[in-house]
């Protein structure tokens, strides 16, 4: 993005990707960082992940200068969600907080059960709802009793990447289901992590797959264009 100062007005020019064959050498992708990295007119940086199993994602992330990490998934931007000094947030579990502010419910000392500990959902998601007042639990694929956990929870977050995991019985009456997972059937359908049926029957407030977290995930990752381009341009802090 560029802004044109004369005139006070933003204008956008987008990459819209680099697309590299899939035995690109980590060394290659490193190196295309690198040069983006260095670009003045790069504003926000995102690698699609997952990767080829010969590239090591987290070295791919760590590479990214932190203040064009609009993904979120750079440490340095994790740590500062950890240390209640948030700027570029993981975008989903971000898109998650923004659907939980429209239910109006007030998050402060409810049990929230995050199902999955994955870094790119699981993980920010338990410091954005501790940065929100809730009282957090993560569970994972050691956790036992898994559904006494979520029994008890005012807002379950499914994000374990494993279909009709959350059983619809186990919601609590009045309770907000948070449903990260996406998998697709045979037929086609995509279905999430939590049994959708049953659980909307129990549930105050649900978001369906497709068409629930996903489109929130796209917005934040925009929203975290913009804050980085303002960032660029001097609006406000970088770090």
């Amino acid at each position: 993005m560029q802004r044109n100062d004369e005139a006070r007005v933003w204008r956008s020019e987008f990459v819209l990707s680099n697309e590299l064959p899939a035995d690109t050498s980590q060394q290659h992708l490193l190196g295309l960082i690198s040069e983006l990295n260095a670009d003045p007119k790069v504003d926000g940086i995102l690698v699609q992940l997952p990767l080829p199993a010969h590239i090591n994602p987290e070295a791919i992330i760590e590479a990214i200068d932190p203040a064009k990490d609009v993904d979120g998934f750079h440490p340095f931007n994790v740590g500062r969600l950890a240390a209640r000094q948030p700027k570029l947030r993981s975008c989903t579990p971000y898109g998650c907080m923004k659907l939980l502010a429209e239910t109006g419910e007030d998050l402060h000392g409810r049990e929230a059960v995050i199902v999955g500990a994955s870094n790119i959902v699981g993980r920010p998601m338990a410091l954005e709802l501790l940065l929100a007042g809730a009282t957090v639990t993560v569970t994972h694929r050691f956790t036992k009793n898994l559904r006494a956990h979520i029994e008890r929870a005012d807002i379950v977050v499914a994000a374990a990447g494993k279909q009709g995991l959350v059983k619809g019985e186990w919601i609590r009456p009045g309770a907000i289901v948070i449903d990260v997972g996406i998998h697709r059937q045979a037929d086609g359908r995509l279905t999430g992590d939590v049994e959708f049926d049953t659980a909307s029957e129990r549930a105050a407030w649900i978001t369906p797959v497709p068409g629930g977290v996903g489109p929130m995930t796209i917005t934040m990752l925009l929203a975290n264009t913009v804050q980085a381009f303002r960032a660029h341009v001097g609006e406000e802090p970088r770090t």
